[in-house]
Formats: C-alpha cells, structure tokens, sequence
C-alpha cells in the first residue's frame, strides 16, 4: 500500500517561485512532494547512496528537523519539516509538516510496513509502534507551536495517510484540529451500500467534526477507491434522515463481520472531509489498452499523480450536518 514514484532528484519542475498557500494545488503539490521526500530518505539510508532527497523540501523552503524512526527495523517512516518564512509566498503558511510514507516493498522495510497495513484491515491502526510514535511527535511540534495550532499541518500517502488520519482524528477529538492531507488513503471496509440499517443511533463528537481532512483518491486505485463510495453512502443517507444509522454502518470492518470480534475505530469513519478525486487519465492508460494492471494500479496509488501539471479533480465536500458535492 504505497511507494515513491516520479523523479528520484528533484521536486516538480512546474511549481511556480512563489507558493499560494490559498491555492490548493500549491498546497497539494508541497504536501506531496514532502511526503515523497520521506520516501526518498529511507530509500538513501537502505541504499547508502545520497539520492538528494533533500531537494523535495528545500526547494519549497523547508528544512528537515527530525526523522521518525521505526523501532522494529530502524526504517524510517515519517518526518517533520520546518518552514522557512523568509521564503516568499502569499497566504499562510504552515510552521511545520509532518510527513509520513506508505509502504515499501523492500527487503529491510517490508516486513513492518506489511503488518502497518494489517492493522489498518483490522481497524487497529492506533494501537501501533508507530502511531504512538506520531502522536508524541506531533505533541512536540504543538508545544513548539502553541499559539497557533493551524501552522501544524499533517500529510501522509498509503499507509502513512492511515497514520496522518488517525492522528488527526485522535488530535481533534482533544480539541486540536489540525489541517490533514491523506493521499490514496487505505480504506478497506465493507461497501456501505451492502450493510443493512442497524437499530442504532450515534452522536458525532462536534470537536471531530471541527476537523475536515483532504482525501487524495483516484477511482482506478483499489486501496482507496471505496471512499468515493463511502462519501456517496453518507450524502444520500444524510438527504434521507438516516446519517446516525450511516455512521455506525461505516465503523463495521471486515474484523467485525469475518470473524465476529469487536473492531477498532476505523480510518473511514470521518464527519466531515473535502475529497479531491483524480479523474486524469495518463498518456499511457488512454494508449495501452494492454498495459499490465500491475503497472496501472502503481500508477493510480502513486504519489505522482498529485503534482502533475494540469490536474483534472472533482472536488465532493461533506458536513455530517451539511452535505453537498461541488
């Protein structure tokens, strides 16, 4: 559930000098680019070579201030950057971002990048090394930061999207919403649609619902794609009076109904998020009718995609009390 991709040496060549914090391609592009930086640093310590990660977050004005380190197989897998403001930009920029990456199917990472994604299949995510970590993590930048929560910001791809996720939900539940960007994040619950109506009613906690991560999808991606389900669920059961029932219905994870034990919070069980959905084909889908779908499922997972030029995004909002698409 995840991997770098695109050019190893240096971050998109089409950004403009200055960064519109506004602009919300400005905003996804830096995001992304941090987190393949992430990427990018674990490739450097595995290989021993020196593959200029660095030019991912510099060249946007930050700087690299500490590394989060996997304690099972001393990976790295998250990061947290600092900004620099005396870069030029307009708009208000983050303080700091904290970076997290998906899984990579290498020989020294595989093994505890695998089992992050189990836990997330059974919905135990938070009960993770390197969640725990995380939190404590992005404690420390807060305490850094005290006077403006919204300068802390959290982004992650794949399995590092779970985490950023969970972190900002565990975060927001203590009043402390932080601004959240989740690429292809790993949503691997029963379609909604297929549930039945349970007997049940569920309040939304309003300080989860003061916070409304970004949710990165392509509709090609089979780790992500039921999001776009899940937001279709919640708008039409809102519509109908039926959104306590919807909520409850999203906590039901494959744990709970294959093998009849109680579930954990799942990742997908959100009150309110904006949904960006890729809906570009690359040259080389509309070409290769052919092509491997091994290769076509990298592409529609991978980072890439978010910071290409001329993006072509559906953008779909939800408020548990408000729900709308755009």
């Amino acid at each position: 559930m995840g991997g770098a991709s695109g050019s190893k040496n240096s971050g998109p060549k089409h950004m403009l000098p200055e960064i519109d914090w506004l602009n919300s391609y400005h905003r996804t592009i830096v995001t992304s680019s941090l987190i393949q930086g992430v990427y990018l640093l674990q490739r450097e310590k595995q290989k021993k070579v020196n593959s200029q990660s660095y030019l991912w977050w510099e060249s946007f004005g930050f700087s690299l201030v500490k590394q989060l380190i996997n304690e099972d197989d001393d990976s790295i897998y998250g990061a947290v950057f600092e900004y620099n403001t005396n870069n030029p930009h307009s708009g208000m920029p983050p303080r700091s971002v904290v970076a997290f990456r998906g899984t990579l199917l290498k020989s020294k990472t595989w093994l505890s990048d695998v089992e992050g994604g189990i836990q997330c299949f059974f919905n135990n995510l938070n009960k993770g090394s390197r969640f725990q970590q995380a939190i404590q993590a992005v404690q420390t930048v807060l305490e850094k930061n005290t006077t403006e929560t919204t300068s802390v910001w959290l982004a992650g791809h794949s399995l590092g999207a779970g985490i950023a996720l969970m972190v900002g939900k565990t975060l927001a539940k203590n009043g402390v919403p932080l601004k959240t960007f989740a690429f292809n994040p790993p949503i691997l619950s029963i379609p909604l649609e297929k549930l039945p109506v349970i007997d049940m009613t569920q309040d939304d906690d309003p300080r989860v619902a003061a916070w409304t991560p970004y949710l990165y999808v392509n509709p090609s991606d089979g780790f992500c794609s039921e999001c776009i389900n899940i937001l279709k669920y919640k708008i039409f059961m809102a519509l109908i009076g039926l959104g306590k029932f919807e909520s409850i219905g999203a906590a039901v994870s494959f744990r709970c109904l294959t093998f009849g034990i109680e579930s954990g919070e799942p990742i997908q069980l959100l009150s309110s998020a904006v949904m960006l959905v890729n809906k570009k084909k690359s040259d080389d889908e509309t070409t290769n009718v052919l092509m491997k779908p091994w290769y076509k499922f990298k592409k529609a997972h991978g980072l890439e995609q978010w910071w290409e030029p001329n993006p072509a995004w559906d953008c779909h909002r939800f408020r548990s009390s408000e729900p709308r698409m755009d």
